[in-house]
C-alpha cells in the first residue's frame, strides 16, 4: 500500500472524528466540556493503541484567569524507538457567538466544506495529526521505528503567560528536548504555509476611578468615561503613527506587518443620569520584530502620563495580563523536510510565515526543542462566524505530514 491508498483508507474515519470533536462544545472561557472531550480522547486514542495519560493540573489560581473547572491535558505516546516527535494542539475554542447560518455544534458538510466551531482553530489540527500516524500504520511498521508524541491541551485561546495547557506540561518536564527531536503545532496557519514563530503581544487593562455625581450637575463629578475618550484617541493616534511601519518579516497576512493596537472591551457607568466613578477597557498591543518587548511597556508608561495630566482627580491603574516579545524559530532539517512534502502534496513551493497572533509555541521557545507549525486550517477562519476547514486541505494537510514522518522512520 502506498501513501496515497492510505490516505484514502483513513480519510472517512477521520472526517467523522472529526465532526465528532467539534460537535463537543468545548468553549473557553469558560471551559466547557472539557472533560466530555477529554474522555472521549483518551478512549480513542486508547483505540488506537497509544499509551495514554491524563495530566491535570492541581493549583489553578496562577494558570486560569478566566473560567473554572478541570484543566485536563491529553499525553499519548506511540512507539519507543528512532526518531522522537510530538505533534501539539489545543482543543479549547472560542465562543461562537451569534449569528451563524449552520449549527456551530452539529457539524455539517456542505460544498467541500466542514463548518463548525473549531473546524479550522483548530480540531482539524487534532484529527490530521492522529490520523498522519493512523495512515502510516498502514504502510510501514511505525511502532518499531519512531516515537510519536500526542499533546492535546486545553486553554490556549484565552493565552497568559502562563497556563494550563502547554506551559505546564513544558515547566513540569512532560515536554522536554529531552523527549523530543521535533514539536509540530498544527494552528490553523493555511496549509501551504509553515510558521516559525508569531508576533509580539501585550494585553491589559485600564482601570479608571472617578466620582459620582447626579447628571444634572456632573461638574461635581468625575467623569470616568470622559477621561477614557481621550486616553482611548490618545492610544489610537499613537496607533495610526505606528502603523507607518512596515515589517521585513514574512507576517502573514500583509496588513499584519504593521504594529497595531485594539481596544477589544469598555465597561463602566451605571445609568445614563449618573456621573459614571469607574470603567474598566481592555488594550491589546501587537509588535512586529522590529520592536521589543521593553518598548511597549515605555509606551504604555507614557499613555499613563498622558492620562494623568489630562484627567486631574482620578486614579488610573494599568494592570497587565499578558506579555511576550516576537519570537523566530530558525529554519532547520524539520522545516526544509515539511518544506518538501507540501510541495510535493500541493505542487507549489511553501512559505515560511510568522503568525500575526501568538499561540503555545512561546512555551518552548529557548528550551532546546526543535519546533514549527504545520496544520490544515485557514487563519482568517479562526473565530469566524460560520467557521469552517475544506476537506481537501484536511486529506492534503494529513498526507503532508504522514509523509513528513515517513521520512524519519528508522532504517
Amino acid at each position: 500500500m502506498d501513501i496515497n491508498e492510505a490516505i484514502d483508507e483513513i480519510k472517512n474515519d477521520m472526517i467523522n472524528f472529526l465532526i465528532k470533536i467539534i460537535n463537543i462544545p468545548t468553549e473557553n472561557p469558560p471551559g466547557l466540556n472539557y472533560e466530555k472531550f477529554v474522555d472521549y480522547i483518551y478512549d480513542f486514542l486508547k483505540s488506537l493503541d497509544y499509551n495514554v495519560k491524563i495530566i491535570e493540573p492541581k493549583d489553578l489560581k496562577e494558570l486560569v484567569k478566566f473560567g473554572n473547572g478541570k484543566r485536563q491535558n491529553i499525553i499519548a505516546s506511540y512507539g519507543n524507538k528512532g526518531i522522537k516527535i510530538g505533534f501539539n494542539a489545543h482543543y479549547d475554542v472560542v465562543p461562537a457567538g451569534k449569528g451563524w447560518s449552520h449549527d456551530p455544534y452539529n457539524a455539517v458538510i456542505e460544498e467541500g466544506k466542514i463548518y463548525g466551531r473549531g473546524s479550522s482553530d483548530m480540531k482539524s489540527g487534532i484529527a490530521s495529526q492522529i490520523f498522519a500516524v493512523e495512515a502510516l500504520k498502514l504502510i510501514d511498521n511505525v511502532k518499531d521505528k519512531i516515537t510519536i508524541n500526542q499533546f492535546i491541551v486545553p486553554d490556549e485561546e484565552t493565552v497568559g503567560n502562563k497556563n494550563a495547557g502547554t506551559y505546564y506540561l513544558v515547566e513540569n518536564g512532560y515536554i522536554t528536548k529531552d523527549n523530543l527531536d521535533y514539536l509540530i503545532f498544527t494552528e490553523p496557519l493555511n496549509p501551504t504555509n509553515i510558521g516559525i514563530g508569531h508576533r509580539g503581544a501585550l494585553w491589559g487593562t485600564f482601570n479608571l476611578y472617578g466620582k459620582k455625581s447626579h447628571g444634572g450637575f456632573p461638574q461635581k463629578g468625575i467623569d470616568v468615561i470622559r477621561c477614557a475618550s481621550k486616553i482611548i484617541n490618545h492610544i489610537y493616534e499613537i496607533a495610526d503613527k505606528r502603523s507607518e511601519i512596515i515589517s521585513k518579516y514574512p507576517i502573514i497576512p500583509e496588513e499584519a506587518k504593521r504594529p497595531s493596537y485594539l481596544i477589544g472591551t469598555i465597561n463602566g457607568g451605571e445609568w445614563m443620569n449618573t456621573v459614571a466613578d469607574f470603567l474598566t477597557f481592555s488594550y491589546v498591543r501587537r509588535l512586529i520584530p522590529e520592536e521589543s518587548l521593553e518598548f511597549a511597556k515605555k509606551e504604555i508608561n507614557e499613555i499613563m502620563k498622558y492620562a494623568e495630566n489630562n484627567c486631574n482627580g482620578l486614579k488610573i491603574e494599568f494592570l497587565p495580563y499578558y506579555e511576550v516579545d516576537s519570537i523566530i524559530f530558525p529554519i532547520d532539517k524539520g522545516v526544509k523536510t515539511i518544506s518538501d512534502k507540501i510541495k510535493e502534496v500541493y505542487n507549489i513551493d511553501p512559505s515560511i510565515v510568522l503568525s500575526p497572533g501568538t499561540f503555545d509555541i512561546r512555551f518552548v521557545y529557548n528550551k532546546g526543542i526543535n519546533a514549527f507549525n504545520y496544520g490544515p486550517g485557514l487563519l482568517e477562519l479562526a473565530h469566524a462566524t460560520d467557521e469552517y476547514v475544506y476537506l481537501e486541505d484536511l486529506i492534503k494537510s494529513t498526507k503532508v505530514l504522514a509523509l513528513f514522518l515517513k521520512e524519519f522512520l528508522k532504517k
